[in-house]
C-alpha cells in the first residue's frame, strides 16, 4: 500500500514546503522598482529581500502562479525539445565535418 505524500508547493501561501522536514521555505518572486530586475529570492527569518543587480530594497513582490501541466503544454515542450535536439545534431555534424576537413592526414 502506498502512502500519500503532501505537495511540495502550496499555491495559497506562495510558499514551498519540504514534506520530509515539515518546514516552510518561502521563495518569492520580486520586481525591483529601481532597476526593473525580476528575480526570485529565498527569505529566511526576518531577512529582507535585496535586488541582486542594484542592491535596492525598493521591491514589489510579484504574484506567483503554479505551473500548469497538461497534454497541450507537454506537447509544446516536446516539440521545442525535438527542434532543439535536431539543431544540436546538425551543429555536431557540421563541427565534425569541419574537424575532418581541417585534420585530413592525406
Amino acid at each position: 500500500m502506498f502512502a500519500a505524500r503532501s505537495s511540495s508547493y502550496s499555491s495559497a501561501s506562495g510558499r514551498r514546503t519540504n514534506p520530509d522536514a515539515e518546514s516552510i521555505i518561502p521563495i518569492y518572486e520580486y520586481s525591483c522598482q529601481d532597476c526593473g530586475n525580476d528575480f526570485e529570492a529565498l527569505i529566511r527569518g526576518d531577512a529582507k529581500a535585496v535586488c541582486p543587480e542594484c542592491e535596492s530594497q525598493n521591491l514589489e513582490r510579484a504574484f506567483s502562479l503554479p505551473t500548469v501541466h497538461s497534454s497541450g503544454t507537454h506537447e509544446m515542450a516536446m516539440r521545442a525539445a525535438r527542434k532543439r535536439d535536431k539543431r544540436q545534431g546538425e551543429e555536431r555534424m557540421h563541427t565534425q565535418r569541419e574537424y575532418e576537413l581541417n585534420h585530413d592526414d592525406h
